[in-house]
């Protein structure tokens, strides 16, 4: 249903009004991007070549991964380019990526992909958002793509929690932002919505004191640092998501800790696939219906309106990975 709605949308956008066209989207994410991708750029401007193998990134920890850009953002949709340059990741508007073990330009192949096992491993890394305003979203999340044997309407093995590529599978967000907002997330495959924490929409779990232009912990106006960390509880299983953002000469931190999810009781589900391995996606998008992310929600919230001020590529950079201390192994 979800691939007949992209298709039928694509194809009558230009003729219906975006009210009506988001009345007939099968999904959130379906109907932001479409307002968006379909009704005012990617039919009307055009984007730029796509080279698919951008080269590789170093991930202290775990070696030399390859990138592997998509050509297709869903289906009968191009994407946007992703540049690399010296290891620091770049995708342009609609651009979204993955690291691999190798990429075969011309093919792309599940099993080529990193299926990175995270269950009681700490991942870090550095962006920079500072150019991301209203309605932009720089995206870094965890789906389980290696294990994914449909080629997927991307034509690439894609999937995620809410089948943008007609394919369904486990999703962690650990970063859907701009200089505004941040959200980090988990979703179960069939579990669209997911849990959120952060700070935009309804997530109230930092202020704009703490994150977003000027402010007193995280400065968006200059790069910082991401670590997420997925500490082992009880049986073996995930105990929570840990998140911190951290900059270089601020006096504070900003963190918060996800260790309860309705749609996935103790972790089950989620543990599997950390421990199975997940692979990175990194992603930028854009849409005039992001209040999800960035608005008010119940009052206080950063952005009233989305205005796409997306500005140049946000980065992704300085990728490690490491165990976890003992003594964040929770009893």
């Amino acid at each position: 249903q979800a691939s007949f709605a992209h298709q039928a949308l694509f194809w009558h956008c230009a003729a219906l009004p975006s009210r009506l066209a988001v009345a007939m989207a099968s999904s959130k994410w379906t109907q932001r991007v479409l307002l968006a991708a379909l009704c005012a750029e990617v039919r009307g401007q055009g984007l730029g070549p796509v080279d698919q193998c951008p080269g590789s990134v170093n991930v202290m920890g775990a070696g030399t991964a390859a990138l592997v850009a998509t050509k297709i953002n869903m289906p009968n949709v191009p994407a946007g380019p992703v540049k690399n340059v010296d290891g620091v990741v770049m995708p342009e508007m609609w651009g979204r990526a993955y690291l691999a073990d190798q990429c075969t330009d011309g093919t792309y192949d599940h099993n080529q992909y990193v299926g990175i096992p995270l269950l009681g491993k700490k991942f870090i890394y550095t962006t920079d958002v500072s150019q991301a305003g209203c309605g932009c979203n720089a995206a870094l999340y965890l789906v389980s793509m290696k294990q994914n044997s449909e080629v997927s309407g991307c034509e690439d093995y894609y999937c995620d929690a809410n089948s943008v590529c007609g394919v369904r599978c486990d999703e962690i967000d650990i970063q859907e932002a701009n200089k505004f907002a941040w959200h980090s997330a988990l979703h179960r495959y069939d579990d669209g919505n997911g849990l959120a924490q952060g700070f935009g929409g309804w997530a109230r779990d930092m202020t704009s004191a703490e994150y977003g232009p000027g402010a007193e912990c995280i400065d968006t106006n200059s790069p910082f640092k991401v670590e997420v960390s997925f500490p082992v509880g009880n049986a073996g299983r995930l105990a929570s998501m840990d998140v911190t953002l951290s900059q270089q000469g601020k006096p504070c931190d900003v963190s918060f800790r996800m260790d309860s999810y309705s749609h996935d009781a103790g972790f089950e589900h989620l543990s599997q696939s950390l421990a199975a391995g997940m692979t990175p996606v990194i992603s930028y998008w854009k849409a005039s219906d992001m209040l999800w992310l960035d608005g008010p929600g119940a009052g206080g919230g950063p952005c009233q309106q989305d205005d796409m001020a997306c500005g140049t590529a946000p980065s992704f950079s300085a990728f490690a990975i490491e165990d976890l201390e003992a003594s964040t192994l929770y009893p």
